[in-house]
């Protein structure tokens, strides 16, 4: 979908970045590096919301890739390669398909979104039209997490018993816009996000049987980028003081 030496070719020195790391099951926390910022500034997810997206919606079907990609009046072409064929759920979630997510964001209702986001931690307001719905659910418009709060938020995503919803994750690492996240001895499954105020990377590892979800975030930049390399170290971090113990 996207190759390693691509992303590598990108990088710039990184803007600094917030993040986090909690134990699963319970949330605990392990490490914060700017206590005052994860737990008090808001933003826009951008598609780390998708996973918790995926899990609220209704249908969840083959559908095309149509480019270019418009919601309202907002262009949102995806990033990844053509996909020629209908991209299922699994696909939708490695590459993170925007026009996926918007065409399955039709199904969903509202309030029923705004609740569920509100107890994830979300701050979140009532999509009143479908571009606004469909903004929401790409983590673009009408949401916001702090850091701390999305990483409490992944502790639903790493309860789901779905098999698709992980090994979709998986991808996104191992083949999609989270390649700089991965290790080489650790398996780490996540989703990057990329917004007009900062990146996000949001994952877990080991990504069969979650023990920690790591959260990073930064003011500037890409989540490919800059938030995945600096979830990364935190990945790393936490293995060291696993295999101390």
């Amino acid at each position: 979908m996207i190759t390693r030496r691509a992303l590598l070719s990108l990088l710039a020195p990184p803007p600094a970045a917030c993040t986090v790391a909690i134990r699963v099951p319970d949330g605990a926390v392990l490490r914060c590096d700017d206590p005052v910022r994860a737990r008090a500034e808001w933003a826009p997810p951008g598609s780390a919301l998708k996973p918790l997206t995926w899990m609220n919606l209704p249908r969840r079907v083959p559908a095309r890739c149509t480019t270019p990609f418009f919601v309202g009046s907002r262009r949102l072409d995806c990033t990844h390669v053509p996909i020629l064929t209908k991209v299922d759920g699994e696909v939708a979630l490695a590459a993170s398909c925007n026009s996926w997510f918007a065409e399955m964001a039709r199904n969903l209702d509202p309030r029923v979104f705004q609740h569920k986001l509100l107890q994830y931690g979300a701050r979140a307001r009532l999509a009143t039209r479908v571009e606004d719905l469909q903004l929401q659910a790409l983590g673009l418009e009408g949401v916001e997490f702090t850091v701390l709060g999305l990483a409490k938020a992944y502790l639903q995503v790493v309860a789901s018993p779905d098999p698709i919803l992980r090994s979709g994750l998986e991808r996104a690492v191992t083949e999609g816009t989270g390649q700089l996240a991965a290790l080489a001895n650790l398996q780490v499954a996540g989703k990057t996000g990329t917004t007009s105020e900062g990146s996000w990377f949001a994952g877990f590892a080991p990504a069969r049987q979650p023990k920690v979800i790591v959260v990073a975030h930064t003011r500037l930049g890409h989540g490919a980028t800059d938030a995945a390399p600096a979830a990364r170290e935190i990945f790393e971090w936490w293995q060291r003081s696993a295999s101390s113990r």
